[in-house]
């Protein structure tokens, strides 16, 4: 089988620019929205956003087919984003602490990464293209939804947690790779974006990439580390 060709949108392009502030524009609207709304009203958005969302998820493998490249070896959702859009659309339904902290850290890191460094796996024909920026766009939101305006928030330690229980998802993913002669979650064949923490030729930017991540699941938790501190300190501070 031929591999379909990746497309690349090139850093700071103009379509790079356009594509990512109409994405970050939607998301913030968005937010901005619920922010205002009450609670029966928030629910019923996140419920909306999930269903918008799982309609992508779905719908999107109906297209591939009407397309004649929908494939075993290109198009399941086992990239790191596609497990995470598939996770944004039931958690908004659903709330489970572990899917949350799964989506939390899977979601902001892998999809900004996406975001920041386009490779658009299966092209950019017709729909694809805004396929790609409803799925990583939908993932990010997912997740500052449920954290900002649900009030959901990952336990103590979980940035650590969850990254111990990707690993998991290596041999797993590994496995279907050989059985399908495939490259999900970039495991036999290195990414062709120009992201800086792509280092080095196989196997070495897999550990790059699992270093990034390490770093990466820190940064996104260390926001609650500081509020913990600040609110230690305020209560201290009160008491004298």
């Amino acid at each position: 089988m031929i591999p379909i060709k990746h497309e690349i949108i090139e850093i700071f392009s103009p379509l790079w620019w356009k594509t990512n502030l109409i994405t970050i524009g939607i998301i913030v609207l968005i937010l901005l929205i619920a922010n205002l709304c009450g609670n029966k009203k928030r629910e019923l958005l996140a419920k909306f956003i999930g269903f918008i969302l799982l309609l992508d998820v779905i719908g999107i493998h109906f297209y591939l087919v009407h397309l004649g490249i929908w494939s075993l070896h290109d198009s399941l959702p086992l990239h790191l984003c596609g497990l995470s859009a598939i996770l944004s659309a039931l958690v908004l339904f659903w709330r489970n602490q572990l899917a949350y902290e799964c989506l939390y850290y899977w979601g902001i890191v892998g999809a900004f990464h996406s975001l920041l460094t386009p490779e658009l796996t299966m092209g950019m024909q017709g729909f694809l293209i805004y396929d790609y920026f409803i799925s990583h766009g939908g993932i990010i939101l997912s997740a500052i939804y449920l954290t900002w305006i649900v009030g959901m928030r990952p336990r103590a330690g979980s940035w650590w947690n969850i990254f111990l229980f990707s690993q998991l998802l290596i041999p797993v993913i590994g496995l279907i790779n050989w059985f399908l002669d495939s490259n999900y979650m970039y495991l036999c064949i290195k990414p062709e974006a120009n992201n800086p923490f792509l280092i080095g030729p196989w196997p070495w930017y897999i550990v790059g990439i699992e270093l990034a991540a390490i770093v990466h699941f820190f940064i996104v938790y260390s926001p609650f580390i500081l509020k913990k501190k600040l609110i230690s300190t305020n209560g201290s501070t009160s008491t004298i």
